[in-house]
């Protein structure tokens, strides 16, 4: 055999051109082989669409304004960083729960499997027995724990998920949406509620000490009428009967602020509920009830039905508030958002502070009785301004509420998969096939042993080619 690699070659360049037009002349030869291993090639890719199961993703995307609220105390409000801890809140182990509950996630998944998944249940039932209920749970738990995701940016949330069903995405992330909004409006409400029960609580306790002040001064004057033989002077204006003790007070206070906001949860989702029956007459009156968009706001409907894990979480507290309250036997005297009406009392103190002679203030002790009353006049209207100012800032939020976050980008069920990509494995599967093919026509070529193109007879036998023959 000749080497006609040029002096200072490391490769046979003649050779290899060769063996280039070879392959590519095997096409021609053996295009049967060729077209088939194409043919087969994308075929399997096409089937391997239709069989294996496909990823989809639904997306939602909020915006969050800062809450403008009147307020009167300090420190920074739930209102003042809407977004905070989103992925917390949206994500939490019980949320997860109550959203694989609300959307039947235990049934939903195995009714839209694809084949190759069904195939594969079928032979694991027979392997492994069933879980229980509550195992499956745990396990759907664990799955959106990593198929879900929480971002924020400044001043946005977005909330979405990846899984092979797109109608169960569509209702996780919808779900988890209006779990979302409870979730704040009872983290915003819920902290101005517990400020009003603590303000409340020591208002009660301010008004005690005024009673016990107003009763010292009453028993000083009462001292020295006996001592000038005159009979002492009873104020015509009095405080309402003393209020129950600090535990009682505050106890009261807890439950009337965590019924107000079972109240205002369960109000949202009525409001929830009747946006979706009117999107769905509006739906059936375009669409049959078997077309994809009745389904989903059915769907929806359905899910929205259940109780939201915040109000679930308000009534187990509220349980435990309400028996105790009970015990005290003052459960009756707390009506939904009852509200505590302000002693006068201006008119109490002109009245307990007038002298009843003119030479009262020449008593120390009874002078000392009135600085103390008017000390407790003074912390008692303080802590009733800013209660009223709370309690003015919890109605301005609960109003403005539904104002604050704006739906920038509804879920909707998706059309098409985000993995595979069809596009991306057809036209792979058309590169792949015409390789293979090549490789195969020229793999037969390479083997067959026999001298196919002109350059072989003089690189193999080392003699010159003189003439070509043609055959017809």
């Amino acid at each position: 055999m000749t080497d006609r690699r040029a002096p200072g070659d490391l490769f046979d360049w003649t050779a290899i051109g060769g063996y280039l037009v070879l392959v590519l002349h095997s096409i021609r030869r053996h295009l049967l082989l060729f077209l088939g291993t194409w043919l087969v090639v994308v075929g399997l890719s096409i089937g391997a669409l239709a069989v294996l199961p496909k990823t989809y993703e639904v997306v939602a995307k909020l915006q969050a304004q800062k809450g403008q609220l009147l307020y009167g105390g300090s420190g920074p409000r739930e209102a003042d960083a809407p977004t905070k801890q989103a992925a917390e809140t949206v994500l939490r182990h019980d949320n997860l729960v109550a959203l694989v509950n609300q959307t039947d996630m235990v049934t939903a998944w195995y009714a839209h499997r694809a084949p190759i998944l069904k195939f594969k249940d079928a032979l694991w039932a027979k392997v492994f027995p069933r879980p229980s209920v509550e195992d499956q749970v745990d396990g759907f738990v664990g799955l959106l724990e990593k198929q879900m995701w929480v971002t924020t940016s400044e001043g946005t949330v977005t909330i979405g998920v990846r899984l092979k069903d797109p109608q169960l995405a569509y209702l996780l992330v919808e779900g988890a949406m209006v779990n979302f909004f409870e979730a704040r409006h009872a983290a915003e409400i819920s902290t101005i509620g517990e400020e009003i029960t603590i303000l409340q609580g020591r208002a009660d306790e301010a008004r005690q000490m005024l009673d016990k002040a107003i009763a010292s001064l009453q028993s000083q004057r009462a001292a020295r009428a006996e001592k000038l033989g005159r009979r002492p002077r009873v104020p015509s204006a009095t405080f309402q009967a003393t209020p129950p003790d600090e535990q009682s007070a505050r106890l009261r206070g807890e439950v009337e602020s965590k019924r107000r906001a079972i109240s205002d949860l369960e109000e949202f989702r009525r409001r929830r509920i009747t946006e979706l029956e009117t999107r769905l007459q509006e739906a059936r009156a375009l669409y049959s009830d078997n077309h994809p968009t009745v389904q989903d706001l059915v769907q929806s409907l359905q899910a929205v039905q259940h109780e939201s894990p915040q109000v679930q979480r308000l009534r187990q507290e509220l349980v435990p508030l309400e028996s105790e309250l009970k015990q005290r036997g003052l459960l009756q005297d707390i009506p939904l958002g009852a509200s505590r009406a302000r002693q006068p009392v201006a008119l109490v103190e002109s009245e307990v502070l007038r002298e009843d002679d003119p030479r009262e203030g020449e008593d120390p002790d009874i002078e000392y009785a009135k600085s103390q009353v008017r000390h407790s006049i003074e912390r008692y209207n303080g802590l009733l301004d800013r209660l009223e100012a709370v309690r003015l800032e919890e109605d301005t939020a609960r109003a403005a509420f539904k104002y604050r976050y704006t739906v920038l980008k509804p879920p909707q069920r998706p059309t098409r998969p985000v993995a595979p990509k069809p596009t991306l494995i057809v036209s792979a599967s058309v590169l792949a096939g015409a390789f293979l093919g090549l490789l195969a026509t020229a793999f037969l070529d390479l083997t067959s042993r026999k001298l196919l193109e002109p350059w072989q007879v003089e690189y193999r036998l080392g003699v010159p080619l003189l003439a070509r023959v043609r055959l017809r």
